[in-house]
């Protein structure tokens, strides 16, 4: 089922909503407590991106999820972990952007695959 234009313009603001929560998150200086569950920070971080993802995905679909829209967005997941360096309490973490990456390999090889084979996408 294609998605229709007016949808596709409610995923780009939604995309754009969360580019501004992810992005504020990651350069606070005080980030909200996460639950205490190991590995809390790595799973918010995939959920994260692979939420990115689908509403870039599903924002432009013409386009298809190639590496412009993944590539752009892992970039920008290293771009906040490097400014995170700059930021007091916070501090680049590698880990954090192999997480970021998982979230969109998870997005691409799994979610994306769902919606297909169910027809949404």
């Amino acid at each position: 089922m294609p998605i229709s234009r007016c949808n596709c313009i409610g995923f780009r603001l939604m995309f754009g909503l969360a580019l501004l929560i992810v992005t504020w998150l990651a350069l606070t200086p005080q980030p909200p407590q996460l639950p205490a569950v190991s590995f809390a920070d790595k799973w918010a971080h995939m959920l994260a991106f692979a939420t990115l993802a689908l509403l870039a995905d599903t924002g432009w679909p013409e386009r298809g999820y190639g590496p412009l829209k993944w590539g752009t967005l892992l970039a920008y997941g290293i771009g906040i972990e490097l400014l995170q360096s700059q930021i007091p309490n916070r501090f680049f973490d590698p880990a954090d952007a192999l997480a970021n990456a998982a979230g969109l390999i998870l997005y691409g090889l799994v979610v994306l695959r769902v919606l297909r084979a169910t027809g949404i996408r």
